[in-house]
């Protein structure tokens, strides 16, 4: 049997950056020669790759299409570095598939996409078919690594995963915490001013229905109320108009998170926020909201959550997957506070695994966070046995699991 090869990237979104970087540690784990491009020393990574024997041989997997997005590096612009040599790629898409319209029908030579949630997948399923392998692979908790250094080239000397400082939940100094940014509704605005007033109108009432009915998926909603719209269109323009849509994703999305946020604030919970721009949050009781302005790395914000009682999740428009808080906060041995979707509810318990609330009663995530704070022993039940799971279950080294499968 050949042995198995894989190429990461490292050095454009930091976040998935580290993804690579966990990946790594247990793709090198299971005995797999491991590719690293780092993005920010270009010329060391083109070298290292030229010296490579037998191209065809590796596969690489990637994020949201990092390397296939016209980045001068890897290629003229009008193919690939991994297209011209043979090479078979893996896209993880961790947002809606309607976000990669282009990269989508550019019928990239070699590329298979994996999803986060079921409904990406028959997403891609129905308006990509020429695209041959599409799989759903969720979304895995994140662990500290002590050593983030990778040079490019093979890895030879992978990072390693740290241990988590698990404190028991009546010890840790936060009580809510949220890694999350803020997005302003004037910053959404902004995005769709140059349109026509019935287009903004179209989409604020797409907007409204979603925020009515949390549980409707984006891409089946975008695609009825199109249908309904403009019923004589072809099918296949479909899918560009859903690209087009992308603010519905972005205005429901920052109108849960922020509403969350302020009734836990408003309602006198302290909340630790870490991302960009919580100062711009309107509520009534400001002084509740405890705003980290700092840069944080994966690692910092790893490193804040193992400090925290509670973490909070806001599910994006994951309808049949999870976002990888869900699980990071588990790992980290703290109260994992989330609302569900139709794959958590298969994976996971509330009240045993995780804290549960609704985005159909806002009030309920204030209910969930004031018994895990009266509690301290039901608070610790449900950490401990969210942190067993999770470190069985959702870590990295499911994905690394799936792609030696595969090759």
């Amino acid at each position: 049997m050949a042995e198995k090869k894989i190429i990461l990237i490292t050095g454009n979104t930091e976040t998935l950056g580290y993804f690579s970087k966990l990946l790594a540690v247990y793709l090198c784990e299971a005995g797999t020669d491991v590719f690293i491009w780092d993005m920010l020393r270009p010329s060391e990574s083109i070298s290292a790759f030229e010296a490579l024997p037998d191209k065809e041989e590796w596969v690489l997997v990637t994020f949201n299409f990092i390397g296939l997005n016209g980045e001068g590096q890897f290629g003229d612009g009008l193919s690939t570095i991994w297209e011209t040599n043979g090479i078979r790629i893996i896209s993880i898409m961790v947002d809606s598939p309607i976000y990669y319209y282009r990269q989508l029908i550019r019928r990239t030579e070699g590329l298979s996409v994996a999803c986060i949630d079921r409904n990406h997948a028959l997403y891609v399923r129905r308006w990509h078919p020429y695209i041959e392998n599409v799989y759903f692979w969720p979304l895995c908790g994140n662990e500290p690594i002590d050593d983030l250094w990778l040079s490019p080239g093979v890895c030879t000397e992978p990072p390693y995963l740290d241990q988590y400082m698990r404190l028991p939940v009546s010890e840790r100094p936060i009580d809510i915490i949220f890694i999350a940014n803020y997005v302003t509704r004037e910053s959404i605005y902004d995005s769709i001013s140059g349109a026509e007033p019935e287009y903004r109108d179209f989409l604020h009432d797409i907007c409204d229905q979603m925020i009515r009915t949390p549980s409707l998926p984006l891409e089946d909603t975008l695609y009825e109320r199109l249908l309904a719209e403009f019923p004589g269109e072809k099918e296949d323009a479909y899918p560009e108009a859903m690209f087009h849509m992308v603010y519905v994703d972005l205005y429901v999305r920052s109108y849960f998170r922020s509403r969350t946020v302020a009734r836990l604030a408003d309602a006198g919970y302290t909340v630790h926020c870490v991302g960009q721009d919580w100062d711009k949050l309107d509520l009534e009781h400001p002084e509740n909201l405890i705003h980290s302005r700092a840069m944080m790395t994966s690692a910092d914000c790893l490193r804040a959550i193992e400090r925290a009682k509670i973490s909070l999740n806001v599910m994006p428009h994951f309808k049949a997957g999870a976002h990888d808080r869900v699980f990071t906060s588990m790992l980290a041995g703290c109260v994992s506070l989330t609302d569900s979707s139709e794959y958590l509810d298969e994976v996971i318990t509330p009240w045993e695994n995780y804290a549960p609330y609704t985005l159909e009663d806002p009030d309920s995530v204030c209910e969930a966070a004031g018994r895990i704070l009266r509690d301290s022993d039901i608070a610790q039940q449900i950490a401990d046995n969210g942190c067993a799971l999770a470190a069985n279950s959702f870590t990295w080294k499911k994905t690394a699991e799936y792609i030696g499968r595969l090759f």
